[in-house]
């Protein structure tokens, strides 16, 4: 069983086709030139953008079919999210950031404890995200993404914004917990280092210009 997406957005004159299907280990990265459609891509999978036509569903499970209106909600799909810049709560401390949603019940656990230690925050956990580094901020949200159940992590560059210490050790953290993740990964990434280091599968949007543009996403 696998992540089917069949599906096409419509926004203004602009079309974005997707057609690919994910097996559960696998890490698939998503790289294109800038506007391509790589964060749609994601935005669709997570439920925070619903298909103009198509249909995606994850092992038999239908989360939007245009056919049938059919559309699960984002918080029941079983989708965890890293976007760009990390998506922190600067009110909350680095732990609450951690527990924050669906890893709550974790909390006080070994797998929380697991998670806090991958990404060496033992010592950040009281403080605020104003406090953090770029690098530390990200950690903080990998963490989150990692320590709460899911069937599909959705990476929006997550390091990007990271200087080389930080990318490395990032990357590290990353390569370690696919190792152990039984579900499916789905990757945007302008950097090619990181995708041939991190994924077993690459797609690559092309775009085809006319009146309307179309960019085409497939396996």
């Amino acid at each position: 069983m696998s992540l089917e997406i069949n599906c096409h957005l419509r926004r203004g004159k602009f079309n974005l086709e997707v057609h690919l299907t994910v097996a559960p280990g696998a890490v698939l990265a998503i790289s294109g030139e800038n506007g391509s459609g790589k964060t749609s891509t994601l935005d669709m999978i997570a439920g925070l953008l619903a298909c103009t036509s198509g249909k995606i569903s994850l092992n038999g499970k239908v989360f939007d079919d245009s056919t049938t209106s059919q559309f699960v909600q984002p918080e029941l799909r079983g989708v965890a999210t890293v976007f760009q810049g990390g998506g922190l709560f600067g009110h909350l401390t680095v732990e609450k950031n951690v527990i924050f949603g669906r890893g709550a019940a974790y909390r006080n656990t070994p797998r929380f404890d697991s998670a806090i230690e991958q990404f060496n925050l033992a010592e950040l956990l009281s403080r605020k995200p104003s406090t953090l580094s770029g690098g530390q901020r990200q950690r903080v949200a990998l963490a989150r993404a990692f320590l709460a159940p899911s069937e599909v992590l959705l990476l929006d560059e997550p390091t990007t914004s990271l200087d080389a210490t930080s990318r490395d050790e990032v990357r590290s953290a990353m390569k370690t917990f696919f190792e152990t993740y039984n579900g499916v990964v789905v990757l945007v990434s302008h950097d090619d280092a990181e995708i041939d280091e991190l994924a077993t599968n690459v797609a690559r949007i092309t775009i085809l210009r006319g009146e309307n543009t179309t960019a085409v996403l497939h396996d």
